[in-house]
Formats: structure tokens, sequence, C-alpha cells
């Protein structure tokens, strides 16, 4: 197989301008894909809505079908905000600024630039040619025209990106049969407690921060240099519906002393929450559970241990899991550019409704159950992914 190496500005468009002749008039629809709007997890515009032409003319980035979009700005990049455009709306897209355009060009196919930019050497490639300042870092467009792809002929591309497409659809299906077995828990709650909203079971109700033990307390801030290596630290990239995902795959960082170590520790139990990111990521937690060694949490998120003669652990897991808990969280937060955060306030604030615990208690039982059907699925989706991740590898490296 004859595969050669370029350059990617060689065989892309990076930020191609619209068009004059675009045959768009002020009234024209056309697709709008906020940075939202784009999933980390699928690599797909999975909310992209319909605007009139004149609204986004100006201040917007303009792309169309076939194009790939690549976040550039932090912290969203190194989540794998990245898409390949299809079914807008007259073929024609304007979205968030903070996206590079890539539009392939005879030599490749769109599909194979997809995959490409997706990969997490790539990635971290990327993030290690970030300029700016902290919390304004971005990807500038110099690093995208200078780095090298392999690119083997079109009938090869195609085989390749056909086979990583089944392999990313098996990860899409398993996916999918994990967030239902994470609806299970939300949906019991609901039927025992009803919807913390409406307070149709007329529970008691009380501030969380009268029913905590400790804390809220923020996390552990290290510079970047000193990971690598010494305790593991939680972040917010190993939590999803309230679950810890893999404790073995934490990140390591050098504490400075026993102090530090004991200042910031966790402990099972304990409840984390993100306390700054992007909107849609503010307010998501997670319950600590047993720890293998001594491990801290990292300083964009809070922790804090309830009272349980008051109120279990995994009741307010479930609690900080539904809509009601997220709108509170929304509407305390302050909302700067690109992040928003919220503060212990804000937190202990949280109105927690309050059932008899013997009811709390069989919730834990029942959310037992759940959670074993919970695990499977991860399992499952945690070997189709890594199946996923060789392909891609292999795919590029053998390329």
């Amino acid at each position: 197989m004859t595969v050669r190496l370029a350059r990617l500005e060689d065989i892309c468009e990076i930020n191609p301008r619209l068009p004059r002749d675009h045959g768009l008039q002020d009234d024209s629809e056309v697709s709008f894909v906020p940075m939202a709007a784009v999933s980390e997890v699928s690599g797909a515009i999975e909310s992209a809505t319909l605007r009139r032409y004149a609204e986004v003319r100006k201040g917007y980035t303009s792309f169309t079908d076939g194009d790939v979009l690549f976040a550039k700005i932090t912290p969203c990049m190194e989540n794998g905000k990245a898409a390949l455009a299809s079914g807008l709306a007259g073929g024609r897209g304007f979205g968030s600024t903070e996206f590079h355009v890539l539009r392939a060009r005879e030599s490749v196919l769109p599909e194979w630039l997809y995959y490409f930019v997706r990969r997490e050497p790539f990635r971290q490639e990327a993030k290690r040619n970030f300029t700016g300042t902290a919390g304004q870092q971005r990807v500038p467009a110099s690093f995208l025209q200078g780095a090298m792809v392999p690119v083997p002929s079109l009938v090869e591309q195609r085989r390749i990106v056909d086979l990583l497409a089944r392999a990313e659809g098996i990860v899409r299906l398993r996916r999918e049969a994990r967030q239902k077995a994470a609806e299970l828990i939300p949906a019991i709650f609901i039927d025992m407690f009803g919807d913390p909203a409406t307070s149709a079971k007329r529970w008691p109700v009380q501030p969380l921060g009268e029913l905590l033990a400790n804390g809220p307390n923020n996390g552990l801030y290290k510079h970047k240099s000193a990971y690598g290596s010494g305790t593991p630290i939680l972040r917010i990239d190993a939590f999803y519906d309230g679950v810890v995902q893999d404790l073995g795959q934490l990140k390591r960082v050098r504490l400075d002393d026993e102090n530090e170590q004991r200042r910031f520790a966790l402990s099972e139990g304990d409840i984390v929450i993100n306390r700054v990111n992007s909107p849609e990521y503010l307010g998501k937690s997670a319950l600590i559970p047993p720890l293998t060694e001594p491990t801290v949490f990292e300083s964009n998120m809070m922790r804090f241990a309830v009272n349980r003669s008051l109120v279990l652990p995994g009741f307010v897991i479930a609690l900080l899991q539904q809509p009601a808990s997220r709108r509170h969280f929304l509407a305390n937060a302050k909302h700067a550019i690109n992040q928003s955060s919220i503060n212990q306030q804000d937190v202990k604030s949280l109105p927690v409704m309050l059932p008899p615990m013997q009811l709390q208690q069989s919730f834990a039982q029942r959310v037992q159950s759940a959670e074993a059907i919970l695990t499977q699925q991860s399992d499952a989706l945690t070997k189709a992914q890594a199946t996923f991740n060789a392909l891609l590898d292999r795919a590029f490296r053998a390329a």
C-alpha cells in the first residue's frame, strides 16, 4: 500500500471563507451550530437550530455539508468536540467562532479528516501547541496547517473509513444501552419520591447546607508540571451520571506534603460536584466509591459529606442528577466567556426534600440492583471503545 505524508493545509482548506456568490438571501434559513450543539462523546452535531441568514452573516463561522468542525478552545478541544457537518439546511451552516473548519480537497475524504482530528494523540499534540492565556487557550491555525497526515489512496481511505464507521457504530449502540441503564436510577427516584421541582409528595425540605457533616470545600490546584506520578487525582472527565468510571485510570499528581494530602483527601461516601466549566457540565457530580489508595480531587470541583443520620449519600447523589438540581445551579451560576461557575453557597442553598430514612434505605437497595445492570453495560462500552480506539490508532499508524 502506497502512503504519502502531507501537510494538512495541502489536502484541505482551513477556515475557508464564505464565497461571494453564496446565493443566500437575508431570509434564507441556515443551520446554526453553537459549541454546545457538538457532542464530544458521539462526535456529531446533535442540536442544530434554524436561523435566518441575516441573523448570522456577521460574527459567526461559516461551513457547508462535508466540512469538519474542530473545537479550537480549551477545554472543548481536549474533550473531543469535533464533528462532520451533514444535513445542514440548504447545505449551509454557521456557528461558534471557536471552531476551526476543515474542507477536504480532492485527495482526501472528509471522513478521513474527521477521524484524523478525533484521535487522542492529535488532540494531545494540539494541546501542546496552545496559544493564549489560561482559560482562553486555543489551537492556532498554524498548528493545523503544519500537521502531517498520512494519505493513502481514496480506495484505501474508503476501506478504512468504513471499518472505523462500523466500529464506531458498535460503540454508539453500547453507549445508548448504557444510557438507558443509567436512566433506571433517576426513574426509580421519581417513582419513589416524586419530582423535586413540584414536591408533589409534600416531603419536608431543607437546604443542603443544613444536612452536611463537612464541606463543601474546593479542590487542589497543581501546575501541569506536577502531573504524571504520585497520588491519584479525581478530575471531571472521570465521572458521569453520578458514578466514578474507573479508579485505576485516574491521573496522578505529586503532592507537596502529607498536609496537602489530608486537606484534599477523598473518602468513600463523599460527593464531588463540578464548580467551573461550560454551562452544560456545571453541577456534574459523583458519589465516591470505596478507594484502594489515598486519592485527592482537582480544583474545579467541590467535595462535601452529608450527615447520614439525616440523609443518605445515595439519595443525595440521585437528587443531584435530577433536572431540578441542574436548574438550581444554572440559575445561580456566574457566567464568563466560555465558562460558568458556582460557589459553595450555591451548593449549600440547594433545596433537598427529606423522605423518611426507611424509604431512603429502600431506595438504596433498589439502586444496587440497577447499578449491577449499569456496571455490565459500562464494561461492554469500555471494551467497545477500546476496540475502536485501537483500530483508529492502527489505521493512521499503518496508513
